[in-house]
């Protein structure tokens, strides 16, 4: 057992606490994993509101990169010394989601890290009067160390930052991977971006390298504008209720070939058929709220031919896009560190998340000495 630094969320809508808590070492094919970064993203913040419901106490965290520095019997492809990628939706390769090319659809840890335990149904964390406490995804990657499943862990090029590391495990593949993986936006095309958070200038990122010749952003955040441009968008426009006119101008009354919501509104949601042109596709990247519905014109649909679909986690083989991302970031392909607004310390925690909801950064990154 050893002591830990960590973000703790005991009571909804409240502050996190920064404790001191105990954390067991790895059980079989587990892995204790130093990090070195984490990313402060909605989806996290999304336990605090309630929106995503999570038994308490739980240290949150699932955007995280660190370096293994013990591992349990069993492990057999992560050594000591490893830099590793945590990865929230690990997959089996055998069920018949992944048989079928869908691992981001695969089911079968899905039941158990939703808890917040680890796959034995227990918790390696407990506070300083013994209690239990719980593990985000099976992560709870905003602390100083965590125990996790090896099966978690991806192997990063050495040269990757960890920083840049964390935001491929959750940002820069939603963004990315919706682009190029569920969108397949094509060169010479015109893209809509609705939300310029992490998630939304990480599609402003993939559109650049699937070769996009427009590509309109949208955020109600004026601050937003110099992020976009720094990042390839060609035109901003700040919400407002002239919105989809402003979109019609800009693309002489026909519309966009693809238009994103990375902002998970269902208002956006209805926004994103009215901004395509003929044979477009809409796409639906963040996270809606449970039971959410939308109102979609069927007439327009039908004649026009336009395409309206999801994607969860960019729909992504983990196992090969992570790496890929990665390349690409190394390469130059892919500005991953240009979303990084700001650098903080744990202690600074809901400074960073306050920052985050008002708007005034891409990307927070927590990092450690």
């Amino acid at each position: 057992m050893m002591k830990i630094k960590a973000a703790v969320l005991r009571e909804l809508n409240n502050e996190l606490s920064v404790e001191e808590l105990n954390l067991d070492g790895p059980k079989e094919n587990e892995v204790l994993v130093k990090i070195d970064a984490f990313g402060i993203c909605h989806s996290d913040y999304h336990v605090v509101t309630g929106l995503a419901q999570q038994e308490l106490p739980v240290v949150l965290g699932h955007e995280g990169a660190g370096t293994v520095i013990e591992v349990g019997q069993g492990v057999r492809d992560l050594d000591v010394g490893q830099s590793v990628l945590l990865n929230w939706f690990p997959y089996c390769q055998k069920c018949h989601a992944c048989i079928a090319g869908n691992t981001n659809h695969c089911k079968t840890y899905m039941g158990m890290l939703g808890q917040g335990k680890m796959l034995d149904g227990t918790t390696r964390l407990t506070d300083s009067k013994g209690n239990s406490v719980f593990q985000l995804s099976g992560l709870a990657c905003w602390s100083s160390h965590v125990v996790v499943p090896d099966i978690i862990c991806t192997k990063m090029p050495k040269e990757t930052p960890p920083e840049v590391a964390a935001l491929i495990g959750c940002a820069v593949t939603t963004g990315v991977g919706a682009v190029l993986n569920q969108a397949s936006v094509h060169k010479g095309s015109s893209v809509l971006v609705y939300g310029a958070g992490g998630v939304g200038l990480s599609i402003i990122m993939g559109a650049v390298s699937a070769g996009a010749d427009q590509i309109i952003a949208v955020d109600r955040s004026v601050e937003k504008e110099e992020m976009a441009f720094s990042l390839g968008a060609t035109h901003f426009i700040q919400a407002d209720k002239d919105t989809l006119q402003n979109v019609k101008d800009l693309t002489d009354g026909l519309g966009v070939d693809y238009a994103f919501d990375a902002v998970g509104s269902p208002e956006i949601a209805e926004m994103l058929l009215p901004s395509l042109r003929e044979r477009g596709m809409g796409i639906l990247v963040g996270v809606p709220p449970t039971g959410s519905k939308i109102q979609i014109d069927a007439t327009d649909l039908f004649r026009q031919e336009k395409i309206m679909t999801g994607t969860i986690y960019g729909s992504a083989d983990t196992a090969v896009d992570f790496e890929r991302f990665a390349q690409m970031y190394l390469s130059g392909e892919l500005p991953i560190d240009r979303l990084i607004s700001k650098k903080y310390s744990i202690d600074q925690i809901n400074e960073a998340c306050q920052a985050m909801l008002e708007g005034q950064i891409a990307r927070g990154v927590v990092t450690f000495p």
